[in-house]
């Protein structure tokens, strides 16, 4: 007899019988969500560089909503938690050499509250809702909501470990011109949910929609999506038909390592870089080739070149010997307990015709939030000596401007490449190529500097410009607007970045679109959950705890006699 008959029968009887028409799926036991959870954040963790399991990200979205799926909401949250926990303490373990332990784990633990939020809102969607498409992408457009979120609050929020940067080498990359990177979340996220639908299918644990090896298809949809990526174009981005492209050297000159105690730049950092310099200039002309820019990375002289005259003679020679500018990394004090962090243009005649100061400074890094408050819970904060203050123009160096052609270079400093806000501005402001001035030498040989060159590959593609990222100890590169590299300097290594840059006028849609991509998918996510809020449906029913089931109204309270 059927669940559905025993049921009509015990009615017919008077005799509640007990029916589990309104659970849509088999909740996850308990120890398994907090397993689903724990192995999810590993996962996203090694679809980062340096692992590049790109392909395990989905998977790692399908084991955070595998483990929302629980009669408990403590244990979905401790779920999501565990999940944030295990990816974002080893993703930012490079705080840890100039932070320390403490703060280190407790950024970690920060970000992991994130997903928390995120979990807590998609599990609400998912027991309303239930598993169909339209909860898909509810949920998917959720995580969006929350991405963006982490990624501009507070204090300017923290994009590291957004979904998109983990797509440097996959074919999914080619939809972030069209999308950005809201767009690419979004399709991550709805991938995982596709993932989790066909597999609860396959093993039996979904009750409505489509059940058993009807579940293929949505694992064979998620497969397809991403085959088909592999032949979306790129849009067309028009190249300056007089300049098509820009000769620019970025310079990696490498140092020792920074003394984690002091935090100070080492001495030998300006003499390494005027020497790779000197070679390649030397190198430049010996292959006929003649130097447009010359790139130095961010705190590339140790010292501020403008208030020392050897060094700033040493810059202008170097810009005369190349017949080319040099735009060097640089800081300037400000007050008694400010300073700037500043790229600076040496031209040949020894004057700085354009300066730039890096408008996003990191919190905790470069300037210390709430210093009083943050003091009791470490003293590390005291290393910060002075706070880090925002410049307020948009790094576009206008070369025509300057003497020095009509091509115009977008500046960013260091952690400035991962804000795509950011990078739509300089984009939007003109910028034909884009330049990003970096000091990894501060994480030694920590995951950091690959991480970010990762974002820098990404940006490119999104943002339609090539982009040359240039450190002081690596890992340096440019790419071109399709993610293409066209010179690598490894870490600590010395060398240089030398190409034919291709420069770019044209807008993909991901700039045109701005942050209305996140605020419109974000904005869906919000919707949908309302929506489900407002239903009386539930997809599982609450746990009973034990308690005794309510005895049907007219139910005997005892057998009738034969």
């Amino acid at each position: 007899m059927s669940a559905r008959t025993r049921a009509g029968a015990g009615r017919a009887h008077g005799v509640a019988m007990p029916s589990r028409r309104r659970d849509e799926f088999d909740p996850t036991p308990w120890p398994v969500a907090l397993l689903c959870g724990t192995a999810g954040g590993f996962a996203a963790l090694a679809s980062f560089p340096p692992y590049g399991q790109w392909m395990l990200l989905p998977v790692s979205l399908a084991l955070l909503t595998a483990a929302l799926l629980t009669r408990s909401t403590w244990v979905a949250l401790l779920g999501s938690l565990a999940w944030g926990a295990a990816f974002f303490i080893p993703l930012t373990a490079w705080a840890n050499i100039y932070a320390g332990t403490m703060p280190w784990i407790a950024l970690g633990l920060f970000e992991a509250l994130y997903i928390l939020l995120f979990g807590l809102l998609a599990r609400t969607v998912l027991h309303r809702r239930g598993l169909c498409p339209s909860t898909a992408v509810v949920i998917s457009a959720l995580w969006v909501g929350v991405e963006t979120l982490r990624s501009h609050a507070p204090w300017g929020g923290l994009p590291w470990g957004s979904t998109a940067f983990a797509l440097a080498e996959s074919p999914l990359l080619n939809l972030g011109p069209w999308i950005g990177m809201a767009g690419l979340a979004f399709v991550v996220a709805f991938l995982g949910q596709m993932l989790l639908y066909g597999v609860l299918s396959l093993l039996g644990r979904r009750r409505r929609g489509l059940t058993g090896f009807a579940g293929v298809w949505a694992l064979a949809l998620a497969v397809a999506a991403i085959l088909a990526t592999m032949v979306v174009p790129h849009p067309v981005n028009r190249a300056p038909a007089d300049r098509p492209s820009l000769t620019v050297a970025g310079i990696q000159g490498s140092m020792d390592p920074i003394d984690p105690v002091t935090m100070a730049m080492p001495d030998d950092v300006f003499p390494h870089h005027l020497d790779v310099t000197r070679s390649t200039i030397e190198d430049a002309a010996a292959d006929g080739q003649d130097l447009d820019l010359i790139v130095w990375p961010e705190d590339s002289t140790g010292y501020d070149p403008r208030q020392d005259p050897w060094m700033a003679q040493q810059i202008s020679d170097a810009a005369a010997d190349a017949n080319a500018p040099v735009l060097i990394g640089t800081q300037s004090a400000v007050g008694e307990t400010q300073r700037l962090n500043e790229s600076v243009l040496y031209a040949a005649d020894g004057s700085t015709p354009y300066t730039y100061a890096k408008r996003h400074p990191v919190p905790f890094g470069e300037f210390v939030p709430m210093r009083d408050v943050f003091r009791a819970v470490t003293d590390k904060v005291d290393l910060i000596t002075r706070d880090m203050i925002p410049g307020e123009e948009v790094g576009v160096m206008d070369m025509d401007a300057i003497g020095e052609g009509d091509a115009k270079v977008g500046v960013l400093i260091c952690f400035e490449v991962a804000y795509d806000n950011l990078v739509d501005d300089v984009v939007e402001d003109g910028a034909e190529l884009i330049v990003v001035q970096s000091n990894n030498a501060l994480f030694g040989d920590s995951h950091e500097a690959i991480q970010q060159l990762a974002e820098a590959k990404v940006m490119a593609v999104v943002s339609g410009r090539s982009v040359v990222h240039v450190s002081t100890v690596g890992h340096s590169a440019i790419f071109t607007p399709e993610g293409r590299q066209l010179a690598y300097v490894d870490h600590w290594d010395q060398g240089a970045v030398l190409a034919d840059v291709p420069l770019r006028t044209g807008i993909t849609p991901a700039v045109a679109g701005g942050p209305w991509i996140a605020v419109g998918i974000s904005a869906l996510g919000v919707l949908g959950l309302l929506g489900a809020l407002g239903t009386r449906h539930r997809a599982l029913a609450p746990p009973t705890r034990g308690r005794a089931r309510p005895r049907p109204r007219n139910s005997p309270t005892k057998s009738p006699e034969k």
